[in-house]
């Protein structure tokens, strides 16, 4: 019988004709009248497939007969015996295709992906009864379009599985559907941004800003807008998990009460769409606007009758063990347990196993009240004392994995070796008891019991820090390091924090709260054998959360199992003896500027900021077979020889060979196996910004910021082609697939498409306003995509060279653009924090991918398309699942680079702006200078720029997240900050009087703050790039500004006029400075030189050109006698102002630096770089005087003995700071 019908195309005009006939202007007409979603009623007018029922309710709505529409040639049998019989079979059809649209699951929804987003929500293919409560609530829905319907009840009344149920049977009356699940608390912003980026991936949705919004209220309005536009379903499941315990009903936990706000919008708020809400609670919001004629309704769900009750358990049973009872019997049981399906489930296993099915012989004991029922927390209790010990923790483990798992990670989780057949028995009788889901090869629990061992073990946890008894500390552990990053947050949310709250208002001081804590791991290290409990690691981690100092804490002869140590500052730390098997640490590795995957074994190679190039281990999990998070990603060697910033890595074709750019000027060759290097390819002039290998392997092309393409052969390491006529530096290289020609991007804003075999430029694509900074071919050639500075991503065609396409969405500069290996999808990383998943052909924004917390500088697609890693500024290394967006894993850099520098006016502190988020006060007049003071608190961003006012009272900064703070040093370093800027602040600087800041921002413009209101007194326009330096006039109200726009530009500060620009650079500048008298003033630039100028007419008087790379910083010393310039060629240099002639070269640092400052008294300089060190030296001699440098993260760790690292692992540690005490003893 069929389940479908279309039109006859023979009938579309009838259709058509019917539409005007009844009324209809429009066909979302007939969606509104009909109850179904547009899309159904396309279909249907289209002659393309429908259900059943729907086919037959569209023709009634525009009163035709339905046998006369459909093709009922294609679907009924052609011959029957009477027009009885067809009428029956029709009846047949119908109920069939109704029977089947109630019985459709998950798996079947996913058909609808275009339409239907259906999260984590459960299969409801096995349903029982409750008819009555479905009409009612499908009324509600469709028939009367309420706005938003609470679905309430007690813990496993079958609220989840109903509303799931309810879904499915009206999915098809709504234009889009998205469920999600709040089980996990999930912050109210995720939610938001999740469900606004289903609505992104649809093209016939319209967004507001097309991409979600970064404020709560913002994303509110787009949804709301989505909401009124189009006709949805959001299902928002388990809403229960907001809700703090012991307060007052529908109160929400600290944090959340954004949803609220969230509920009161979508309910007080007139809209096109439905929510429906499931909670064992009614929200508060949502209480005061129920009523039976309000587009707000609430149900409470009572439990099933006898006969559902009855049929729901003995779809438990088995067929060789029936249950057996009389109706009073069952009645009896029903009543007992409420009607509750979970209880039922749960008590029919015990009657089933224990009473061999008989219910009489069961309810006999119940009367004795052995098996009571008060509500389901109760049931799981009794069920829990009756559980063996290897039942109970699979549950409690199931309880901290918080999803699907498969049986080996249940196995490697325990504490003690469990055979595999005991396991796999233990498994198999959870779900006997109704206690867990399967899913496949994976197994989990309902919410209700998730929350109920979640619960349990928090209490449990807590009595036991209280009696100093720990068994469930030492059973399980609260958080798993590997676990993908939502299940970690949701570990610390859910379960850590709950603990630490409970425990933190029983103990008088959290260092009282600590002392107890250490105190439980004493007895465990004084043990003969090592503890192989996760009492260590959960210590451990109870600590760090609650804020302790862990300087100098003994965690010595302990397992510190699952333990993410990443961000942790763990100085003089005692882990002598101990096993941190799976373990989690900060990597020494610093920003990641490039990535590639090797296409045969997904090997992964990474380029940093400390030139180096990491090459990892990828074991990425696949459908056979699942894998643990913790081998996805292990590092296996590092290869070493840049001497600078590594811009760019790919492999050969045969994956044999690794090339490498680098902002050293160089190009390398690598063999991947022995990680030899084999050749180092000289002659660019500036920074190797890319390289590309030609399909056959035999070429490579490099391109250079010194605005040239070079193409080497790849056996000889020879140069046999320079190709010129960018105008400025070249970012990006990609060769066609076919080898026939090379495309490169360039700051001049083009893209050069060159003959490979010639050199010969054969086109030039000019459509970008700004820099182009990545281009990247489709695997079939055809296409060309490119990321620039104008913030766009461009598809061109191939070769013609035609723009096809201009996808925006990303709010700042695009660095990287990369195809999938299909060429079906497009991935880009931008400076605005995000990564963004594009559909090649339809050109929409399939996903947007938050979490890092800085640049996005590279992105690349595994060898199978279906996972993504991407590498930032913030020095973390993601790797995306890129079926749901969420990031796998998360690996943490370690880089403190000293940003910026200044002396107070009085000499005696210096003040650094470093790469750790931290500003730091060195104490000048200290002996030793070994240690900073405590860091000024309150940024969250790294520190581009410092400086001390005239008074030297107050400290200013600006970070990367476009924030200006100001500190009073006299008051407890009390300090605020001016927001205003929208992209980074590269520059602050305060006038004479000490009364007004500038700053100078990545968006272009510079903001005049009056210090003592705290309020934006002006904002200077004109400079068409970042604003990367400015500095005042000494003596007149001027200041002067200097840009990547490779001007100067001079402001009148009575004005706000620019009163002249100043031209001559080539290249962006990176730093001025005046004189002491503002007779002249100094630039430094990426065009390697630095510019002396005249104020009074603004020409250049000299030019100096010694440094052989980048000139960042420059300074003039009080008397006005030199200029300090650093540069990325790892050197200082002095300079006469008098005879403009070098005087020192410092040479000393190990990688760029980014400031130098002269001290008052003019006798000493010091330079910061990203080498982490800062460095006095003398002005006179030009000797080194000091190196100052920060601790490492883990300096003095003590790892002797320690197991279950790897020889690279125990290198990573040393090289942070890790000491083997007893080798030095």
């Amino acid at each position: 019988m069929p389940r479908s019908l279309k039109a006859h195309q023979g009938r579309l005009q009838t259709l058509r004709i019917a539409i005007k006939r009844n009324g209809f202007l429009t066909q979302r007409a007939v969606s509104e009248r009909a109850g179904y979603s547009l899309a159904t009623v396309k279909k249907f007018l289209s002659g393309k497939p429908v259900d059943f029922a729907t086919f037959t309710e569209l023709c009634t709505v525009l009163n035709l007969e339905w046998e006369e529409i459909a093709d009922l040639d294609l679907e009924l049998p052609k011959k029957t015996s009477s027009p009885i019989v067809q009428r029956e079979n029709r009846q047949t059809a119908k109920d069939s295709a109704r029977e089947d649209s109630a019985q459709r699951n998950t798996e079947q929804a996913s058909a609808s992906q275009d339409t239907q987003d259906w999260g984590e929500a459960i299969d409801s293919s096995v349903f029982f009864g409750r008819e009555q409560t479905l009409a009612t609530l499908e009324g509600w829905l469709v028939q009367e379009r309420c706005r938003l319907v609470a679905l309430c009840g007690i813990g496993g009344i079958g609220k989840t599985t109903l509303s799931a149920k309810l879904a499915h049977r009206v999915a098809d009356r709504f234009d889009y559907l998205i469920w999600r699940s709040l089980k996990n608390a999930p912050p109210v912003q995720e939610i938001l941004a999740s469900i606004l980026n289903f609505f992104i991936e649809r093209p016939t949705v319209h967004l507001i800003g097309n991409e979600v919004a970064e404020s709560f209220d913002a994303q509110l309005l787009q949804l709301m807008n989505c909401l009124r536009n189009e006709r949805c379903l959001i299902v928002l499941d388990n809403i229960e998990s907001l809700f703090g315990e012991g307060d007052r009903a529908g109160t929400y936990l600290s944090g959340y009460e954004g949803y609220g706000q969230l509920l009161r919008t979508l309910s007080e708020t007139d809209h096109n769409s439905s929510i429906l809400l499931t909670s064992r609670e009614l929200p508060k919001e949502i209480s005061v606007q129920v009523g039976e004629t309000s587009p707000i309704r609430s149900l409470q769900l009572s439990g099933l009758s006898t006969a559902e009750g009855q049929a729901l358990i003995h779809a438990t049973g088995q067929v060789n063990s029936p249950f057996i009872g009389t109706e009073a019997e069952w009645n009896q049981l029903v009543k007992v347990y409420s009607g509750n399906p979970l209880a039922l489930k749960i008590i029919a296993a015990s009657v089933r196993d224990y009473f061999d099915g008989s219910l009489s012989a069961f309810l006999e004991l119940a009367q004795q009240d052995l098996f009571i029922f008060g509500d389901i927390k109760q049931l799981l209790a009794q069920q829990m004392k009756r559980l063996p010990a290897m039942e109970r923790d699979i549950m409690y483990w199931l309880a901290v994995n918080r999803e699907p798992v498969v049986w080996r990670t249940l196995q490697l989780d325990m504490v003690e070796t469990v055979p595999l057949n005991k396991l796999l028995q233990a498994i198999d009788s959870l779900e006997r008891r109704s206690l867990l889901e399967k899913n496949g090869s994976r197994i989990t629990q309902q919410a209700v019991i998730m929350d109920y061992f979640t619960g349990e073990l928090i209490d449990r946890v807590c009595e036991e820090v209280r009696s100093q008894t720990p068994d469930q500390l030492r059973s399980y552990g609260l958080v798993k390091a590997n676990s993908g990053d939502h299940i970690y947050q949701a570990q610390i949310r859910l379960i850590l924090a709950p603990i630490m709250s409970k425990l933190q208002t029983e103990w008088s001081s959290t260092e009282a709260l600590a002392s107890t804590l250490t105190a439980s791991l004493e007895p465990v290290q004084r043990l003969p054998t090592r503890d192989l409990s996760y009492l260590g690691s959960n210590v451990l981690t109870l600590l760090h959360h609650l804020g302790i100092d862990l300087q100098g804490y003994d965690f010595s002869n302990l397992t510190l199992r699952q333990t993410s140590l990443q961000g942790l500052t763990l100085h003089n730390v005692n882990f002598s003896g101990s096993d941190l098997s799976d373990s989690i640490f900060n990597q020494p590795f610093g920003s990641i500027r490039a990535m590639a995957f090797r296409a045969e074994d997904n090997a992964l190679a990474t380029g940093d900021t400390n030139g180096e190039i990491w090459l990892w281990r990828s074991q990425l999990p696949s459908a056979a077979s699942p894998g643990s998070i913790a081998d996805i990603c292990s590092h296996i060697s590092t290869f070493e020889g840049h001497q600078n910033w590594v811009c760019s890595v790919v492999f050969s074709p045969d994956g044999m060979q690794l090339a490498s750019a680098s902002a050293d000027r160089t190009v390398r060759l690598w063999d991947v196996n022995t990680g030899e290097c084999l050749h180092i390819l000289e002659g660019h002039q500036n920074w190797v910004m890319s390289v590309a290998f030609s399909p056959d392997g035999k070429l490579l092309a490099s391109g250079s910021a010194d605005r040239t393409v070079r193409l080497w052969d790849v056996n000889t390491g020879e140069c046999l082609r320079v190709l010129e006529g960018h105008r400025h530096g070249i970012w990006s290289v990609a060769f066609a697939p076919n080898g026939g020609y090379l495309a490169s991007g360039s700051a001049d804003s083009t893209i050069k498409l060159w003959a490979s075999p010639t050199g010969e430029c054969l086109n030039t694509l000019i459509d970008h306003k700004h820099g182009v900074w990545s281009v990247a071919f489709s695997a079939d050639g055809t296409q060309l995509a490119s990321g620039s500075a104008d913030q766009t991503i461009r598809l061109w065609d191939m070769p013609s060279g035609q723009c096809l396409q201009t996808l925006n969405g990303h709010q700042n500069w695009i660095w990287m653009v990369a195809f999938s290996p299909d060429g079906t999808q497009l991935a880009s990383g931008s400076a605005d924090q995000t990564v963004r998943l594009w559909d090649v052909q339809t050109q929409q924004c399939l996903r947007v991918l938050t979490g890092h917390s800085n640049w996005v500088w590279s992105v690349a697609f595994s060898s199978d398309g279906n996972y993504l890693t991407s590498g930032s500024e913030d020095r973390t290394l993601r790797l995306w699942h890129l079926g749901n967006g969420q990031c796998l894993k998360s690996l943490q850099g370690s880089g403190n680079w000293v940003w910026a520098l200044a002396f107070s006016p009085d000499g005696s502190q210096l003040a650094s702006g470093q790469g750790d988020r931290n500003i730091y006060l060195w104490d000048m007049q200290a002996a030793d200078l070994e240690n900073a003071s405590e860091p000024l608190s309150g940024v969250q961003e790294a520190i581009w720029s410092v400086a001390f006012s005239p008074s030297g009272q107050q400290l200013a900064s600006g970070n990367e997240e476009g924030d200006v703070h100001l500190w009073q040093l006299n008051k407890q370093q009390s300090h605020c900050h001016f927001s205003g800027h929208t992209k980074s602040v590269w520059s602050v600087a305060f006038d004479p009087s000490g009364s007004l800041l500038a700053s100078g921002s990545a968006d272009q413009t510079i903001k005049l703050w009056n210090v003592d209101r705290g309020n934006c007194q002006q904002t200077l326009t004109g400079h068409r790039h970042w604003v990367s330096s400015v500095a005042f006039h000494p003596q007149k109200n001027l200041l002067a500004s200097g840009s990547y726009d490779r001007t100067i530009k001079l402001w009148d500060l009575n004005t706000y006029d620019c009163i002249d620009t100043w031209e001559g650079h080539t290249s962006g500048l990176w730093c001025i400075a005046f004189s002491p008298t503002g007779d002249f003033l100094v630039s430094s630039s990426m065009d390697q030189t630095i510019r002396l100028w005249d104020t009074s007419t603004g020409t250049c008087e000299q030019v100096f050109q010694d440094h052989e790379n980048w000139v960042i910083s420059v300074a003039v010393s009080p008397d006005g006698k030199w200029i300090a310039s650093g540069s990325a060629d790892r050197t200082v240099r002095l300079w006469n102002t008098q005879t403009r002639e070098p005087v020192h070269i410092l040479k000393g640092h190990m990688n760029s630096i980014w400031s130098v400052a002269f001290s008052p008294d003019g006798r000493t300089l010091a330079s910061g770089s990203d080498d982490k060190t800062i460095r006095l030296w003398s002005i006179n001699t030009g000797k080194c005087l000091k190196t100052i440098k920060n601790k490492e993260p883990y300096d003095g760790m003590n790892i002797a003995g320690v197991e279950g690292l790897t020889e690279s692992e125990i290198s990573t540690l040393q090289q942070l700071g890790a000491i083997d005490a007893s080798a030095e003893n």
